[in-house]
């Protein structure tokens, strides 16, 4: 398979974004909530904070963490969320009320399936675990696939979890819990896991500074992109699947998908650039960064 490299930036340039004191020292997910009419992000001043948009002015916060909040996972609905903190545990929300429906201390990772039938973890014994969404009860501990797991996420469909880390990424079939599946082609960590809206289609980034497209059930290379660069390579698609952003060293980089090709380029003021986002209508892109700030540029 060619390798893509990443050409010059589009000559179109980027407007002055919105910029949200949010999270102290850093702030570390983003995530536009399926209405469009919310943007929800967290970091390390252990809160969930929700912005509503286009005025991107706080409307409320939940709190129950009692350390830096690293992920955010909603239901396809969004009516429920798993946020998963450095405490370490990982509590399950109602999003609609704050509410935390339940808590499940040591855990590292989380992924909450579309449905929210299904949420699966990462210990911090680094086992890999099954729970019942609703209740919280746990239902299996999965096969070991790795050393150590860096990242999960649901096929849209909610019949795989794929879950990334040392080397390949492991499809693993729900809900009996076994390997269906390698995706072979990261050599090293793979950093990011997210599928696509076009459901035959699953995007990964690796610490070899690739970014990957994939077919979710054969698991074959549908292109490989050569990043030319480093840091948390976090992504998100658009809403019609046809771009995706990554997030490196010290920008946010906008493709096309799945040929890669460079379309924008949002440069920041820092070093350590983590979530991004892009809202239903694909008219922001949003990103967390390392300053406890989060950016919100018009595209």
């Amino acid at each position: 398979m060619p390798v893509a490299s990443t050409p010059a930036p589009s000559v179109t340039m980027p407007n002055a974004p919105f910029v949200l004191d949010a999270h102290g020292k850093h702030a570390q997910a983003v995530h536009f909530t399926r209405d469009g009419k919310r943007l929800v992000t967290c970091g390390q001043d252990a809160r969930i904070r929700v912005w509503n948009v286009p005025a991107f002015k706080q409307d409320r916060a939940l709190e129950g963490h009692e350390k830096c909040v690293n992920s955010l996972s909603f239901t396809s609905d969004g009516e429920r969320l798993a946020t998963a903190s450095s405490d370490p545990a990982v509590r399950v929300w109602s999003f609609r009320d704050g509410k935390c429906l339940f808590t499940l201390p040591r855990q590292n990772l989380a992924a909450l399936g579309p449905d929210g039938d299904h949420l699966v973890t990462v210990s911090s014994r680094g086992e890999l675990l099954l729970w019942d969404g609703r209740t919280g009860e746990k239902r299996r501990s999965l096969p070991a696939l790795d050393k150590r797991y860096l990242s999960l996420t649901f096929a849209s469909s909610g019949l795989f979890v794929f879950v990334g880390g040392t080397g390949p990424i492991h499809r693993v079939s729900l809900p009996d819990g076994t390997l269906d599946g390698v995706h072979a082609g990261h050599q090293i960590g793979v950093a990011c896991l997210r599928p696509s809206p076009n459901p035959a289609i699953l995007a990964s980034t690796g610490l070899d500074g690739t970014l990957r497209f994939w077919t979710v059930v054969g698991g074959d290379e549908v292109n490989r992109v050569a990043l030319k660069s480093t840091g948390v390579l976090q992504l998100a698609f658009a809403p019609d699947g046809r771009s995706i952003a990554v997030s490196v060293d010290s920008a946010v980089l906008l493709l096309s998908a799945p040929d890669g090709e460079l379309k924008q380029r949002f440069e920041l003021p820092v070093k350590g650039v983590y979530g991004v986002g892009i809202s239903p209508d694909g008219r922001y892109l949003a990103n967390a960064a390392a300053d406890g700030r989060v950016r919100v540029w018009e595209l």
